[in-house]
């Protein structure tokens, strides 16, 4: 019996732990998990009957063969309790069959370092599923994991590694011998196999901390993207007039001011057009608000098809609007410009069943003939207007010019 103990400890450390690398490197369901015990209790227990009798039999390569058929079994069995496809778990129970037989040969070669390797050979195994369970928990499980995703990549690698080391271990009638006779070939598989392990691995790990990096870019991109687009969202709330789309007295003044600086020292024309509602009062009362926000966006609108591109709509607030023209090269082309204004905002506007008629008045500053600065500029634009409305609405003035025009 002393000449067995140590055979079948080490038969009850490979059984105990090739169960716990199995178990490591799938996902097992929550459910069942009293009939996975069970069954693995009994898989446990026929194992360790079998060990002892192929060991009284001295037949250890009968051992190895029938504990792998078993391991087949078991993971047969086991495969409707993991969340992996029938590949993924036939590719994992592989890896698990070439660890073992790794750690196996290991094993046994560090325990000829010692007088009486029996025992160290125990020690050495046990300690050898435990590191290498334990690195798989803490380093590589997610790469593994990645592996088993895409295992038809690396399915001819394991198989390639598979049938080397069962070469030694199952196509023998005497394991013992074969590990001793054949050392330096299965020391240099087994340093081959583990940097093949290792490379895949070290890639994937890699490969993931890229992906993940790659991730938080694209994410921190997102956020960008959304910060930039709230920040044009409140410039546009900033900026621009919400009921007809149209600059508001902001973003007027900023380019009222930026043309002023723009054209202090040369000699190019330009002019504001202030353009104030006629009686829009009236026109709230008889079709309510939402008729005169109606009229509103329309004259907005029309204002936008009476000047070219280069030139400047807002709206100031209420029923004032104001044009700004520049790069001209007399007064006639701004003077007729407004007469088209003015015309374009009489012509009849449609409120669903009915329509309306609008009318307004225009004042005229040049640049830089009514003013240097913005602020003058618009209050000499602005007289020019009110100059309109005591002669009787509707109509033009130009500043500096309107009893002449009267």
């Amino acid at each position: 019996m002393k000449i067995l103990l140590p055979d079948f400890l080490r038969g009850l450390v490979s059984s105990i732990m090739y169960m716990l690398l199995l178990f490591t490197l799938t996902k097992s369901k929550l459910a069942g998990r009293r009939k996975t015990i069970l069954f693995m209790t009994l898989a446990f227990a026929t194992n360790i009957g079998s060990a002892i009798w192929f060991y009284i039999q001295g037949d250890l390569t009968g051992l190895s063969r029938f504990t792998l058929l078993l391991f087949i079994v078991v993971a047969i069995i086991l495969k409707p309790l993991t969340k992996l496809s029938i590949m993924q778990w036939s590719f994992t129970f592989l890896t698990s069959v070439n660890i073992a037989m790794m750690i196996i040969a290991l094993s046994f070669y560090l325990g000829r370092l010692f007088p009486t390797p029996e025992y160290p050979h125990i020690v050495f195994r046990f300690v050898l599923y435990l590191l290498v369970i334990h690195l798989f928990k803490r380093y590589f499980l997610n790469a593994y994991q990645s592996v088993v995703k895409n295992w038809p990549s690396f399915s001819i690698l394991m198989m390639f590694i598979f049938l080397n080391l069962a070469y030694y271990f199952f196509v023998t009638d005497d394991i013992k011998l074969s590990l001793d006779q054949n050392r330096l070939p299965i020391l240099l598989l087994t340093a081959l196999s583990l940097a093949a392990y290792g490379t895949i691995f070290y890639s994937l790990n890699k490969l993931a901390s890229l992906y993940t990096l790659e991730k938080e870019n694209q994410m921190i991109h997102q956020e960008s993207e959304k910060l930039q687009v709230a920040a044009a969202q409140m410039e546009k709330y900033a900026k621009y007039d919400m009921l007809t789309g149209l600059p508001n007295r902001r973003f007027f003044f900023e380019r009222l001011e930026s043309i002023a600086v723009q054209y202090k020292k040369e000699t190019h024309i330009s002019a504001i057009l202030f353009i104030d509602l006629d009686a829009f009062k009236e026109i709230n009362d008889t079709h309510g608000h939402e008729g005169g926000d109606s009229v509103l966006v329309a004259i907005g609108n029309r204002l936008m098809q009476c000047v070219r591109e280069t030139d400047f709509v807002a709206r100031l607030g209420g029923d004032e609007f104001a044009v700004i023209v520049h790069d001209i090269e007399d007064h006639l082309h701004v003077e007729h410009l407004a007469q088209r204004i003015l015309a374009a905002i009489q012509e009849p506007i449609i409120l669903g069943a009915e329509s309306c008629t609008a009318n307004a008045s225009i004042g005229i500053a040049f640049h830089p003939d009514a003013g240097q600065d913005s602020e003058t500029l618009l209050r000499n634009a602005d007289a020019a207007m009110y100059a309109v409305k005591r002669r009787g609405k509707g109509g033009v003035c130009i500043f500096g010019n309107c009893k002449e025009r009267e």
